[in-house]
């Protein structure tokens, strides 16, 4: 008699859903969150780019190693509870060994010149 009591998800997956409220599927592809933060007028999701994706200008090479990460990228993605939530991409630099040159991936994450992201940008303007 009576009703099942349902279990609590696990974090992981608890975590994993909100990334995918919060995130646009096509960032989540080539980005992990790392951290949140609250600022008084806006929230900040960082995110680091996933290991493993070397650019195609390196992939013929076998010395290749991570050296760090660029300058964030930071988008606009949507406002929630009155304030916008930014996500800052940092992407990965790689270099050979013994070379200075450095190469990280390029990744059309925001609309050419507004610094959001596609949805949000196909959003309002289907809204004016």
């Amino acid at each position: 008699m009576g009703r099942k009591k349902k279990e609590r998800p696990a974090l992981e997956g608890l975590f994993s859903t909100i990334s995918q409220m919060l995130v646009p599927a096509h960032v989540l592809e080539h980005f992990e969150v790392w951290g949140a933060e609250e600022y008084p007028d806006r929230w900040e999701i960082e995110m680091r780019e996933k290991a493993g994706r070397i650019p195609a200008e390196l992939s013929a090479y076998s010395d290749v190693v991570s050296d760090g990460y660029t300058n964030p990228l930071c988008t606009l993605s949507h406002s929630f509870v009155c304030k916008p939530i930014y996500l800052r991409l940092y992407r990965r630099r790689y270099k050979r060994t013994n070379s200075d040159e450095h190469f990280s991936n390029e990744y059309d994450v925001t609309l050419k010149g507004v610094k959001m992201v596609p949805e949000l940008g196909f959003f309002l303007k289907d809204e004016g």
